[in-house]
């Protein structure tokens, strides 16, 4: 495990994981979730090793800037320039560069469809797999599951209003497609998907409708809904065995998707 600062922008920190076995690996680059206003490499550094060890992909977590200081788009940015700082030194990590994918939970799942969408539309690094856990893809917070799983089920509806309203300031626009990859006009053309979501959380209809448009674009793509399951389940693997069940599935799909 190796924590490092990203050349050419001041605050990135990138903390990378290795499995055991021979180069070339496969790599997720993987972007925490937290309302991009918390979270942090520490937070996620459970998950990060497990999937490294279950996966054989070298796991690369981000530490992008957050709002409210940093609003959209910087946390786009700096995952943009985090993936692309990931392909550019794949040698040294020991990292196949054509068997890149990313992930995340939450926000962090956000993020990673937006590259995913950044990656097609400014032909950048080549992506072969995208893991999307419980993504926040709408900011207009108006899916009937925001209603039905509003309180009682860990984070609250308001939270994700109140953070998506940290996030994006007084000046975004909600309906960018790089700040809600749902309203984005054609998904076509991305690499492969596994979105999951938890039956009981307020995002679930966003993350189900946008497996929904990703099939039907072409996407081949996996949706995986944990019943029983509530928001932020991935980081509760001392808890749940649920938990597991989902690393191992993530790892799974990398090793298809990502496979020499």
């Amino acid at each position: 495990m190796h924590d490092i600062t990203v050349p050419g922008r001041a605050g990135i920190r990138v903390r990378v994981y290795v499995p055991h076995g021979e180069p070339p690996f496969a790599c997720l680059v993987h972007f925490h979730g937290g309302g991009c206003v918390t979270g942090g490499l520490d937070t996620h550094d459970r998950p990060s090793r497990d999937l490294a060890a279950r996966s054989g992909c070298v796991v690369v977590t981000v530490d992008y800037r957050k709002a409210p200081e940093h609003p959209f788009p910087a946390a786009v940015d700096d995952a943009w320039s985090a993936v692309a700082w990931v392909h550019g030194q794949a040698d040294s990590f020991g990292i196949a560069a054509d068997r890149i994918g990313v992930s995340g939970d939450s926000t962090g799942a956000n993020l990673a469809a937006v590259i995913c969408l950044r990656s097609r539309d400014e032909q950048g690094p080549p992506l072969g797999f995208q893991a999307l856990l419980y993504p926040l893809t709408d900011a207009r917070c108006e899916a009937p599951s925001y209603r039905t799983y509003a309180v009682g089920y860990g984070i609250q509806a308001d939270d994700l209003r109140r953070y998506w309203g940290l996030y994006l300031g007084a000046t975004s626009d909600p309906d960018h497609p790089y700040a809600s990859p749902l309203r984005a006009a054609d998904l076509s053309g991305l690499p492969p998907a596994l979105v999951v979501t938890a039956e009981y959380d307020p995002v679930r209809n966003d993350g189900e409708r946008y497996a929904a448009r990703l099939a039907a674009a072409g996407v081949p793509t996996t949706l995986s809904r944990y019943e029983g399951m509530i928001h932020a389940f991935y980081l509760m693997g001392g808890v749940l065995s649920r938990t597991s069940d989902l690393v191992e599935e993530i790892a799974q799909k990398a090793r298809i998707h990502l496979a020499p």
